[in-house]
């Protein structure tokens, strides 16, 4: 016979003139024969490169040694490094990575879940675009014997365990930074709404005040917007005849968006307003100046997330990780002087 560019298990049974059966348990260790059989089947199958069908292998097991993963984007190296942290912990684990990026979408979302869940993944581990959509649809996974972990952000519907950084303590940590560098009008850019991280790092920027008895002036709060409306409001609040010193952006992006338009006006930065974002893109350190932001720990959460995944006391107990952040102080950012 011509070899075949796709060998089967069938073609090297109808060389040798035995059935298929014979031919997978040769092939892969079973019993009941012969030596002589055996050898012949592995001695063609070398020599005709035949490689096993690892998805229809591993329909007829109860694991597929695989992992699911569903992120919002790939463009965005907190989630990039994240993903790195999943593929060396799964690596390690003797587990391959099938890998989604939803765009933002919850109908896509909610169907690369279910394309993982009908491929029999043996986990899943998902990121959430928002946190103000219908996730019951997961509780219907984990119900199929599918665990979950929740990624950066927690959904309260969700009985799962999940791995989060500590946004809270985030920012809190930079916002009282700045205010016990002097600056008492601290605006601040929030994050897209619905979202977990976007509240909590509210809540740091509200308690950091608390911390040091002032009270929240709403005017100094920017909503989550388009770039262009942003920067109109950035641009009005640092026109007023008492404006704020410093900035405090829910992510590094708005950071940048915050610099740019400091800048448009004539104003320096840190000399006139000081800056910081938050998650430490790479591209922090070559801004002008670099970036002052909050540390996210995004490999370490993609590492724990796997273990996780396969925990028995963490799955029974829905256990919530909240991973440690840190302030990278860098030229941004400077005291007022008095």
């Amino acid at each position: 016979m011509k070899r075949k560019e796709k060998v089967t298990i069938k073609d090297i049974a109808k060389e040798l003139g035995i059935t298929p059966s014979s031919v997978s348990r040769a092939l892969n260790g079973g019993s009941k024969i012969s030596d002589k059989t055996r050898e012949a089947v592995i001695r063609l199958a070398d020599e005709w490169g035949y490689r096993p069908n690892l998805i229809a292998q591993n329909l007829q097991k109860s694991r597929s040694g695989t992992i699911g993963v569903v992120i919002p984007e790939f463009n965005h190296n907190f989630f990039s490094m994240m993903l790195h942290g999943i593929e060396d912990k799964a690596k390690e684990m003797g587990y391959r990575l099938l890998i989604e990026s939803t765009g933002r979408s919850y109908e896509v979302e909610k169907q690369a879940c279910f394309k993982m869940a009908a491929a029999k993944v043996d986990g899943l581990l998902i990121a959430l675009s928002q946190d103000m959509e219908d996730y019951a649809y997961l509780n219907d996974i984990t119900d199929d014997g599918i665990p979950i972990v929740l990624l950066d952000r927690i959904c309260e519907d969700l009985d799962v365990p999940a791995v989060i950084t500590d946004d809270f303590a985030g920012a809190f940590e930079a916002v009282h930074y700045l205010l016990e560098g002097g600056h008492e009008q601290v605006l601040h850019l929030k994050g897209e709404e619905g979202i977990s991280t976007t509240f909590n790092r509210y809540m740091g920027y509200v308690e950091a005040h608390k911390k040091h008895s002032l009270e929240i002036n709403s005017a100094l709060i920017i909503p989550y917007s388009e770039k262009e409306q942003i920067q109109e409001m950035i641009i009005h609040r640092l026109s007023q005849v008492t404006r704020p010193t410093a900035i405090f952006a829910c992510s590094d992006y708005l950071a940048f968006i915050a610099m740019e338009t400091v800048k448009s006006i004539g104003l320096q930065i840190p000399e006139d307003v000081s800056i910081i974002g938050y998650a430490d893109e790479p591209i922090t350190v070559y801004t002008s100046p670099k970036l002052t932001t909050v540390k996210q720990p995004s490999y370490e959460m993609g590492q724990k997330a796997v273990t996780l995944l396969f925990d028995p006391i963490a799955k029974a107990n829905s256990q919530l990780v909240k991973l440690g952040t840190s302030l990278i102080l860098r030229d941004s950012t400077q005291p007022i002087v008095s």
